[in-house]
């Protein structure tokens, strides 16, 4: 039973940085959830988008009045960003989408019950489809070892408080800062596999992880922890 503390069962985050071509796909998806007895909000972090999303979202907020929007003046990156999303959230459970990426309709529920009847989760994650530009499928991206998983910070549902015990998002990270909350995360709990592709990864030239720096922000990740 969800606590009082919590007024919905699930937030749903939306990272965005000058994604608008994408940003309707995404919030549909998260939208149009089906969830059998659960609640659930919606927080849209933009991070100082200059495209049309802002333009996008204040539409679409007016038409839906369904989601929290959040508007960085300045970009701050994924770290402070999804940091901002914990900080304003109010549910008992925590997903990151990607403003390029989308659920399948059925996934947040399915995650959700796994948490409900398990727990001794602390989290609970799925495949991966990963798709092209129009949304096609493509390749099953399997999450089935830790190591390949540290590498998918989207997509996964956390106990909330779980998130705010380690210490929140690392803000300063602008890369690589889902690499170090799971890490963080698995020395206190364990997590739960679902081999199904509920998460849709679109792959492209301007994804942040094929931009190089991850591996070096990992590498600093690392050597932190070991100085702890």
């Amino acid at each position: 039973m969800i606590k009082k503390k919590y007024k919905y069962d699930i937030s749903i985050a939306i990272l965005n940085y000058n994604r608008a071509q994408f940003l309707d796909r995404a919030v549909r998806s998260c939208l149009d959830q089906y969830l059998s007895g659960k609640t659930k909000e919606l927080i849209i972090v933009d991070d100082a988008s200059n495209d049309e999303s802002i333009d996008f979202l204040n539409s679409h907020k007016k038409k839906y009045d369904s989601f929290k929007l959040i508007v960085n003046k300045k970009n701050k990156g994924p770290g402070y960003c999804s940091n901002l999303a914990i900080k304003n959230s109010q549910g008992k459970y925590f997903i990151r989408v990607d403003s390029d990426d989308y659920l399948n309709r059925f996934a947040v529920d399915i995650m959700a019950d796994i948490l409900n009847y398990n727990e001794d989760f602390g989290y609970v994650y799925c495949d991966h489809f990963k798709t092209d530009n129009w949304g096609l499928k493509q390749k099953i991206v399997k999450l089935n070892s830790k190591k390949v998983l540290l590498n998918h910070g989207a997509g996964i549902l956390f106990r909330t408080d779980l998130i705010k015990k380690v210490g929140n998002y690392n803000p300063s990270l602008r890369e690589a800062e889902d690499y170090e909350l799971i890490s963080k995360l698995n020395k206190i709990c364990n997590s739960f596999y679902l081999p199904l592709p509920l998460y849709r990864y679109y792959m492209h030239e301007n994804n942040i992880s094929k931009s190089g720096k991850r591996s070096e922000y990992i590498k600093i990740i690392k050597k932190n922890e070991k100085n702890i």
